[in-house]
C-alpha cells in the first residue's frame, strides 16, 4: 500500500482537466520604468504572457470614501494554470477590461490551479 493519496499521473490528469474549464484568455503585463528624457522615469506596461487560458469571475464590489467622494472598486478572481507566472505587481488584460492583481494564492498542496484576487481599473 502506498502512503500517497495522489500519484503523479493523477495530479497531472486533474491539472489537465482544470485547464479545459478555462473559457477565457488573458494577457499578463509587467511594469517597467523607462527614462523620460528629462532625468526622470515613466511607468510602462508590457505584455509578458499573451493569450493565457484563464477563467475570470466577478467577486463583488467594495466601497471607500476618499476626498469626500464615494469610490466603488469591482473585485474579481482570476484562475490560471498552476504553473503560470503571475504576481501581485502584474496587470491582466481581458476582453472586458484591465485589472490590477492584488494577491496570488500559492503554496498549497496538490495545486491544480493558481487563483488571483484582482480589482478592475
Amino acid at each position: 500500500m502506498t502512503d500517497k493519496l495522489l500519484q503523479g499521473m493523477d495530479l497531472a490528469y486533474m491539472r489537465t482537466a482544470v485547464q479545459t474549464a478555462m473559457p477565457d484568455t488573458v494577457d499578463i503585463q509587467r511594469q517597467s520604468q523607462e527614462a523620460d528624457g528629462q532625468g526622470g522615469f515613466i511607468t510602462t506596461w508590457a505584455n509578458v504572457y499573451q493569450s493565457i487560458p484563464a477563467r475570470l469571475s466577478a467577486k463583488g464590489a467594495s466601497e471607500s470614501v476618499a476626498a469626500d467622494r464615494l469610490d466603488t472598486q469591482l473585485n474579481f478572481t482570476l484562475t490560471v494554470a498552476y504553473d503560470q507566472s503571475i504576481d501581485a505587481t502584474d496587470r491582466v488584460v481581458h476582453s472586458s477590461g484591465t485589472y490590477d492583481v492584488q494577491s496570488v494564492d500559492t503554496g498549497k498542496s496538490w495545486t491544480l490551479s493558481k487563483r488571483c484576487q484582482m480589482r478592475q481599473l
